[in-house]
């Protein structure tokens, strides 16, 4: 789910406030700052996001609700690149948020009272460095993608194995190398990690954006699903749904006032647009459902993340915040 380096998703006043200083890792502790009541928590943790906290960002955790909400960790870091996985891949109450730190991939795991929904979080770690800015955290948290510039100056994705603690378990392995000349942006990796969907510019600088997907046992073939090449074009930032085929991403739209509207697909090619217009960015799937930064008809943010059904287009606010990811 993002834009290099650069706060995607809200105006640029707020971004202005992106230039973060490092952080120290926080030792294990107890997860607080929930100041609306849990005790009829919905599937918690369901989704992260962000919020600006000073020169930082404050990265949350909620149920599917947006009712009960958990802070995480105070940070330096892209909000926008956000990744979340939960529960981890042989555990039944540990999730796993990965994020951008230029020039390195940072993570930080926590565990889930069952009872309480309270969260225990341990200390933030260095996972990966070198990337090109997007990351896709595998459904079970237990493989980390990046993209980068290889020496040439090609861009590739590699694949980091995480361990049940989520280090590193080994080396990187190259995934995936495109075109020296051209550019791969927002990459998402399906549930059973064999496609990657991904934002791809055939010619770097050119204004054509391509919304494709290229299957891992075949990475040298890339099937379009959707482009734009008007002077307007921006990246689609596709989501995969862990649990089909389909893709959800955003789509520039003339005749909204150029606001990007929400859209789903398959691995077909067959864009569906809701019954009525939905309007949004940065979209990810939770139970069916899209998650999404909220966007006015005017193309204004609202600083809500909302809830998108995919099929009606019928929205519904959650909470107030930014980049959500969902698990």
């Amino acid at each position: 789910m993002n834009r290099p380096i650069v706060c995607t998703s809200i105006a640029a006043t707020l971004c202005a406030t992106l230039a973060f200083a490092s952080t120290q890792a926080m030792a294990a502790k107890p997860g607080g700052g929930g100041s609306t009541p849990c005790t009829t928590a919905v599937g918690f943790p369901a989704f992260a996001y962000w919020k600006p906290a000073g020169n930082t960002i404050e990265i949350l955790v909620a149920d599917a609700t947006g009712k009960c909400v958990r802070s995480v960790i105070k940070s330096s870091g892209t909000g926008g690149t956000i990744q979340f996985s939960y529960p981890v891949d042989g555990t039944s109450n540990r999730g796993r948020i990965a994020w951008v730190a230029a020039p390195s991939v940072v993570s930080v795991d926590f565990t889930v009272d069952a009872v309480t929904r309270q969260i225990t979080v341990f200390a933030k770690k260095t996972i990966y460095s070198g990337t090109g800015g997007f990351i896709s955290l595998s459904k079970n948290g237990s493989a980390l993608y990046s993209t980068r510039y290889s020496g040439s100056g090609a861009p590739v994705i590699d694949r980091i194995q995480l361990d049940a603690v989520g280090s590193p378990a080994g080396v990187p392995t190259l995934v995936l190398q495109a075109p020296a000349a051209s550019n791969l942006q927002t990459i998402s990796v399906n549930g059973d990690e064999t496609v990657i969907f991904a934002d791809y510019k055939p010619i770097a600088g050119a204004s054509v954006y391509k919304l494709v997907w290229i299957l891992l046992t075949d990475p040298n073939t890339y099937h379009e699903i959707d482009s734009d090449n008007s002077s307007n074009s921006w990246e689609f930032s596709p989501a995969a749904d862990p649990s089909s085929s389909r893709v959800a991403y955003q789509k520039y739209s003339v005749t909204s006032s150029g606001c990007d509207l929400l859209v789903t697909s398959d691995v077909n090619g067959q864009p569906t647009y809701p019954q009525q217009s939905a309007y949004g960015v940065k979209p990810t799937w939770l139970n069916g459902m899209i998650l999404a930064d909220g966007r006015t008809a005017t193309c204004s943010y609202t600083g809500t993340i909302m809830q998108t059904d995919p099929i009606s287009g019928l929205q519904v606010a959650l909470t107030s915040g930014y980049d959500p990811d969902g698990k």
